[in-house]
C-alpha cells in the first residue's frame, strides 16, 4: 500500500510566490534594458563609422588613389567613396564618385557636431589625410550619450573617443 508521506511537490502559494518575485524582478530591469540598447546601438554605430573610415585609409594606400567618407547631415548618412572626380578639390561630388558604400544611422542616432571641410574626410595614398577633424554621433531619446571619432591629418591616424 502507498503512503501519502513520501510525495513530494510545489504548493500553489510557492508557485504564486515565485511567479511575483519574478514579475518584480522583470519591472525592475525593463527601463535598464532601454538604456542599454540605446547605448548599444550608438556604440555599435561609432564602431561602424571608424571600420569605414580605416577601409577608406587603407583602401587609398593599397590602391595609390584618394579615398573618402562623405557625411551627410541631412538624410543622416555616410558614404565610403572613391575621390576620382576632382582629386584635388577634397569634395565628395555625388554623381562624378565611385560610391563603395553607404550606410544609414540608425533610428535613435544622430550627427552631432563634424570639424572636417565640406563634411568630408579624404584619405590620400601616402596615408595622411586632407585635413584633420572629428565627427560626433549623438543618441537621441530618453537616453542620451555621444560618441567622437577624430581624424588626426598628418598621419590619417582615425580613433573613437567615447564621451
Amino acid at each position: 500500500m502507498k503512503t501519502w508521506k513520501n510525495i513530494r511537490g510545489v504548493t500553489m502559494l510557492e508557485m504564486m510566490i515565485i511567479a511575483v518575485v519574478v514579475g518584480i524582478t522583470a519591472m525592475l530591469a525593463a527601463p535598464r534594458f532601454g538604456k542599454i540598447m540605446d547605448q548599444l546601438k550608438l556604440k555599435t554605430t561609432g564602431k561602424e563609422l571608424l571600420a569605414s573610415l580605416r577601409l577608406a585609409r587603407s583602401s587609398a594606400v593599397s590602391q595609390r588613389v584618394q579615398f573618402g567618407v562623405y557625411f551627410d547631415l541631412n538624410s543622416r548618412k555616410y558614404i565610403l567613396f572613391e575621390d576620382v572626380a576632382n582629386p584635388s578639390s577634397f569634395t565628395y561630388d555625388s554623381g562624378m564618385d565611385s560610391v563603395i558604400e553607404s550606410n544609414i544611422l540608425p533610428g535613435n542616432v544622430n550627427f552631432g557636431s563634424n570639424s572636417f571641410p565640406n563634411f568630408v574626410a579624404i584619405f590620400k595614398p601616402n596615408g595622411s589625410a586632407a585635413s584633420s577633424g572629428s565627427v560626433q554621433l549623438t543618441s537621441s531619446g530618453e537616453h542620451t550619450g555621444s560618441m567622437t571619432v577624430d581624424v588626426l591629418g598628418t598621419t590619417g591616424r582615425v580613433k573613437l573617443i567615447s564621451n
